[in-house]
């Protein structure tokens, strides 16, 4: 990952990837992202597109509203519309923020019309990501996949379809600061950013700069992680369109005999995007249940972990226990009210789209309702839709007033791990 001081190569970047419809910012009105918002605005200029900046308010120091009506004031001076979004449920944590803040984000990009969302992480945050994954006790060789180019949104359902675009990579935070020097462009500093109770303030007081001996080192580490990790993301995929149908009730009927003979490393991150797409849920299978559905699909025994419900004949869905509650307190799923004209996403599973009617979407939750190809065990976690009277199984009947359903299992696995227009796998790292 060669720097480039400059920015020019930052400023052809934002044209790559983004070829064509709006040009969408996340600003935070610090260093990085003021001057990926100057770069980001020389293209909306040149090219006549419209450039929107989205400002989350995180609602976690009292002076934040009025830090982001400055932020956007800054934009507008840019030539950008400027949007403030509010974190209506603020918890402690950078954690926390970050969950919230990419799904806001998301949710308003995707209003936009905007297919590509702008992260003005540089060299420096690539390798600040990359020592806190190290740091990890668990950390495999994923952990050096930090950060590349663009990925998908992390944020589910919320992010469907989103993808990130991170055109400054190549460039270092000490490059972005005299660059906005010589324009005469202000940012401002959060100061969250030098309290060391967190772990990236605490790793960014250490690591070595993106220009020095260990900092080039670091960078090409994860060049080279990436690049295996689009060929395991592709030995995936062509695996999982060898063994897997996708049902459109939600689940998929599997392979386990070619899974069987496939590589193991394919056959573990095949499941584990299998997981994510068949349950809904947003955070990472843990490795045991990677393991336990591989190994079990392998053998032809039932498997249940992580959400999903695998049948001995192969086929995986939901698992009914997720949808329902468990013992141990976990909450059921809640129904999802569509109004007139509007979708929603039920369980992160299934888009449902209402017509003329109002549709309510919620597990079926029983057994004895015959429903023709789904398996008895996995009858209860599908999704009924109900209207005017009716009551009508998601991807399998049209809903009433001429809505539209359907599970969201293909989306989200080509989110996982599709293939971009050159042909390399897109990378998941944030």
């Amino acid at each position: 990952m060669p720097l480039e001081p400059d920015l020019t190569g930052g400023a052809r970047a934002v044209s790559r990837l983004c070829p064509a419809g709006p040009l969408v910012l996340a600003l935070s009105g610090g260093g990085d992202s003021m001057a990926l918002a100057c770069l980001m605005a020389g293209e909306a200029a040149r090219s006549g597109r419209e450039l929107h900046t989205l400002i989350v308010d995180h609602r976690l120091r009292p002076e934040s509203a009025d830090e982001a009506a400055l932020v956007a004031q800054r934009a507008e001076a840019l030539g950008a519309k400027a949007y403030i979004l509010v974190w209506n449920a603020p918890a402690p944590g950078q954690g926390a923020a970050r969950r919230a803040r990419h799904g806001l984000l998301a949710d308003a990009a995707r209003q936009l019309g905007a297919s590509s969302l702008f992260l003005a992480h540089t060299a420096d945050d690539v390798i600040e990501t990359l020592l806190m994954r190290l740091s990890r006790p668990a950390a495999g060789w994923r952990a050096l996949a930090a950060m590349g180019e663009s990925g998908p949104s992390p944020a589910w359902p919320q992010g469907r379809g989103i993808r990130l675009a991170r055109p400054l990579v190549r460039a270092s935070r000490a490059a972005l600061r005299d660059y906005l020097k010589r324009e005469g462009v202000d940012w401002v500093d959060d100061p969250s950013n030098a309290n060391r109770a967190f772990e990236r303030v605490r790793i960014r007081a250490a690591a070595p700069l993106p220009a020095s001996q260990a900092g080039r080192r670091l960078l090409a580490l994860n060049d080279a992680a990436l690049a295996a990790d689009r060929a395991s993301r592709r030995a995936a995929r062509q695996l999982l369109a060898a063994i897997a149908d996708i049902l459109p009730w939600g689940g998929a009927a599997l392979d386990g005999a070619l899974l069987a003979a496939a590589p193991r490393e394919a056959g573990l991150r095949a499941c584990e995007a299998l997981i994510l797409a068949v349950s809904g849920e947003q955070a990472m299978p843990g490795p045991d249940n990677v393991t336990g559905l591989l190994d079990a699909l392998q053998a032809g025994r039932a498997f249940s972990g992580a959400g999903v419900l695998l049948t001995r004949e192969g086929v995986i869905g939901r698992d009914p226990g997720a949808v329902a509650g468990r013992a141990d307190g976990r909450r059921g799923v809640d129904a999802l009210h569509v109004k007139p004209g509007d979708c929603g996403v039920f369980d992160g599973r299934m888009l449902v789209c209402a017509g003329s009617a109002p549709l309510t979407v919620k597990p079926l939750l029983e057994r004895n309702r015959v429903v023709e190809g789904v398996p008895a065990r996995l009858r209860p976690s599908l999704a009924v839709i109900e209207s005017e009277g009716r009551s009508v199984i998601t991807g399998l009947e049209t809903p009433p007033g001429d809505g539209a359903a359907g599970a969201l299992i293909a989306d989200r696995l080509e989110g996982l791990l599709g293939v971009s227009a050159n042909g390399t796998a897109g990378e998941n790292s944030v």
